[in-house]
């Protein structure tokens, strides 16, 4: 079975978008949208090309991955990082401890809480940042005890800093060919035959986008997600190896 299109998920997500521009029309004010995923995002992109309103993506910081969408009726004002309604709460553990991301998702998402009121989750040593909606902030800030087995102390800063990077873990080496079967086997390390089972599946993703095409030719920054595996980012192919392979490197989301 090939998963190569998500007509229902594509009309949802336009009569969200519909909803969002004549709210803004009708209120003649900023008005948004969020939080989306890639998917959700390139298909706002793609219908807002054509519109008058200025629209901006934003997720709590620059290259965020899962973002709102901001519409403006004013063409000569954009929308500044602080008009968006989103709040960030931190999340501090012990050093010793080791929380992943979906760690923190899943205790957050058991709080009752819808995916889009989610936005990133970014952790590091001893705390993690994670960008929500007004109301799941509150939600967070007084029930986010315990992520697993580890507790946490969740408070909201005072000021956060919109200069925060996604931590990434490059991956290099060389592949025969860009088929999707060909990069999944590399950074899944797996046959290609265990790699076009899972894309079969409809295991693999590309910019949020179940893909079931083995042959389908991964291109530059297009996002590759691996269930079971992780998130990664086809960032740059220096050449070709002394033995005529691609040499290429992917970022891995942290």
């Amino acid at each position: 079975m090939a998963y190569t299109s998500n007509p229902e998920g594509e009309a949802r997500i336009l009569s969200r978008l519909a909803d969002l521009q004549s709210r803004c029309d009708r209120q003649n004010r900023p008005c948004f949208l969020g939080f989306l995923d890639d998917f959700q995002r390139k298909v706002c992109q793609n219908a807002l090309r054509k519109s008058a309103l200025a629209y901006r993506f934003y997720g709590g910081y620059e290259d965020a991955e899962r973002v709102f969408l901001g519409l403006s009726p004013w063409e000569d004002s954009g929308l500044l990082d602080e008009d968006f309604p989103i709040r960030q709460v931190e999340a501090v553990f012990r050093h010793q401890d080791k929380p992943g991301h979906r760690d923190f998702l899943g205790a957050v998402l058991a709080l009752s809480l819808k995916r889009e009121a989610v936005g990133d989750i970014l952790v590091e040593e001893g705390k993690a940042r994670i960008y929500l909606t007004a109301p799941a902030a509150d939600v967070v800030l007084t029930q986010l005890v315990q992520v697993g087995r580890i507790g946490v102390v969740c408070c909201e800063p005072l000021s956060w800093s919109t200069a925060t990077k996604r931590r990434f873990t490059e991956i290099e080496g060389s592949i025969s060919s860009l088929r999707l079967d060909c990069v999944v086997a590399f950074l899944g390390d797996l046959s290609r035959s265990g790699a076009s089972e899972l894309i079969a599946r409809g295991q693999v993703s590309i910019d949020g986008q179940p893909v079931g095409n083995g042959a389908r030719i991964v291109e530059l920054k297009e996002k590759i997600s691996i269930r079971g595996t992780g998130k990664f980012i086809y960032d740059q192919q220096p050449g070709l190896s002394k033995k005529g392979k691609l040499r290429v490197r992917f970022l891995k989301y942290s």
